[in-house]
C-alpha cells in the first residue's frame, strides 16, 4: 500500500514524501484513512497524533482530479475526526497553501478557523494558512 499512496502522492502533490516515508508511517502515531474503489485507491487522508496533547496534525490529504466535486474528501476528513475523537482527540489543526481557496472553503464548512499565516511555508512566494479546530 506504501508503493500506491506514495505514487498518489508523486503525481499530485508538489512536494511529495519518499517511498520510504510512506512505509514508515506506521511506526509514527499517525491515522490513514483510505477511500477505495473495487479497482484502486481514490483518495486518502493522513493525520499525526500528539496523544500527550490530544491534538491531531493533518499532514496530507488526497482525493484523485478524476473524483473531485463529489464530496469525497469531505467523507474522508469527517470519517478520520469521528475516529481521532473516538480515540480521545480534541483538537485539530493543519496548513493549506494561502491560494487553495477550494481547500480553505472545504476545511470552514468543517469547523476550521484561521489562526496564522506562515510566510514561504510551502516554498518562495508559496504562504500557508494555519487552520484549527
Amino acid at each position: 500500500m506504501a508503493f500506491v499512496l506514495s505514487e498518489l502522492d508523486h503525481q499530485f502533490f508538489p512536494t511529495p514524501w519518499t517511498l520510504e516515508a510512506w512505509r514508515s508511517i506506521h511506526e509514527q502515531d499517525r491515522l490513514l484513512v483510505i477511500l477505495m474503489s473495487e479497482k484502486s485507491v481514490f483518495g486518502f487522508c493522513l493525520f499525526n497524533q500528539s496523544v500527550a496533547d490530544s491534538f491531531a496534525h493533518l499532514l496530507k490529504v488526497l482525493i484523485i482530479p478524476d473524483a473531485r466535486g463529489r464530496g469525497f474528501a469531505k467523507i474522508l476528513l469527517l470519517n478520520a475526526l469521528s475516529q481521532l475523537q473516538n480515540e480521545g482527540f480534541n483538537h485539530f489543526f493543519l496548513e493549506v497553501e494561502e491560494d487553495n481557496y477550494v481547500a480553505q472553503k472545504l476545511y470552514i464548512s468543517m469547523g476550521f478557523k484561521s489562526i496564522h499565516r506562515k510566510k514561504d511555508f510551502y516554498g518562495s512566494n508559496r504562504s500557508a494558512l494555519i487552520m484549527t479546530k
